[in-house]
C-alpha cells in the first residue's frame, strides 16, 4: 500500500458521506411522512441513537464481552476458513486487507505518532460507528421494521397468525449480515464476517440501541489496530 495515509483519509471522506446519506435519507423520509400528516419527529432515536436498554454502562460492557468473544472466535473460524479454500484450490492471499495493513505497518514506524491516533481514530472508533449506523441502524432495522410491518398489515397480526418475529428477525439480519460481509471484499474472512454481522444485529435489537453493537465492533477491529501499531513500533514481529 503505497499511501496508507492517502487510504485512510479517502476512508473518512466516504464514511462522512455515508453518514450525512443515510442521516439525510433519514430526515427527508420524515419529512414525506409528515406532508401526508404523519405525527413523527426528526430524532435519531428510530436508527439506534438511543440509550441502551439497561443503561450506558450495561451496554457498554456488553459490547465489550461481545467483541472479545467475537476476537476469539475469529482466532478459530479464520483458519478453518483458510484451510477450506486451500482444500477447493481456491487462494488465499489476501488482496486488499493485507496490503493495506502492511501499508499501515510502514507508516506507524515512520510516523508513529501521526500514524497511531490516524489509525485508533479511523480504523477503531470512525469505521465501526458508521458501519455499525449503516448496517445495523439503517439496513438491519429497516429490514426488520418493513418484515414486521408486512406481517402485521397484510398477513395479520403477528402473533399467532403472521411471520414469526424470529423468522422476520433472522432472513433481516442475514441479508444485512451477508452484505456487510461481502463489502470487505475478503473471503477467507467471509465466515467470520458474516457471524460477527449476524451477533452485532442481535446485539442492536436486543438493546434497541447502536451503543453496544459500536463498542463490540469497536473492540473487535481494536486487536487488528493493536497488532499494526506493535508490529510498526518493532514490539512484535509476525511473519507475513
Amino acid at each position: 500500500m503505497a499511501d496508507p495515509q492517502g487510504t485512510l483519509l479517502s476512508v473518512v471522506f466516504l464514511d462522512a458521506a455515508v453518514t450525512g446519506a443515510v442521516i439525510g435519507g433519514f430526515w427527508l423520509a420524515v419529512s414525506l411522512l409528515r406532508s401526508f400528516g404523519k405525527k413523527i419527529g426528526y430524532s435519531l432515536a428510530p436508527l439506534g441513537f438511543s440509550r441502551p436498554r439497561g443503561g450506558f454502562l450495561a451496554g457498554i460492557g456488553v459490547g465489550m464481552a461481545v467483541g472479545v468473544g467475537a476476537v476469539l472466535l475469529s482466532m478459530i473460524v479464520t483458519p478453518i476458513s483458510v484451510l477450506v479454500l486451500e482444500r477447493l484450490g481456491y487462494s488465499t492471499k489476501s488482496t486488499v486487507q493485507q496490503p493495506f495493513m502492511e501499508g499501515l505497518v510502514g507508516w506507524v514506524h515512520e510516523s508513529p505518532g501521526v500514524a497511531v491516533p490516524a489509525i485508533v481514530l479511523v480504523v477503531v472508533l470512525f469505521g465501526p460507528a458508521v458501519e455499525e449506523l449503516v448496517f445495523r441502524g439503517a439496513v438491519f432495522n429497516g429490514l426488520y421494521r418493513l418484515g414486521t410491518l408486512i406481517s402485521t398489515r397484510y398477513v395479520g397480526t403477528e402473533h399467532p397468525r403472521g411471520l414469526p418475529s424470529k423468522t422476520i428477525f433472522v432472513s433481516s439480519a442475514l441479508a444485512s449480515s451477508v452484505l456487510f460481509a461481502l463489502l470487505h471484499l475478503e473471503p477467507v474472512l467471509l465466515p467470520v464476517l458474516l457471524m460477527l454481522a449476524m451477533i452485532l444485529c442481535a446485539l442492536f435489537k436486543r438493546a434497541g440501541s447502536l451503543i453496544p453493537s459500536f463498542v463490540a465492533h469497536a473492540t473487535f477491529n481494536s486487536f487488528a489496530a493493536t497488532l499494526i501499531i506493535l508490529r510498526g513500533l518493532n514490539v512484535l514481529n509476525i511473519p507475513n
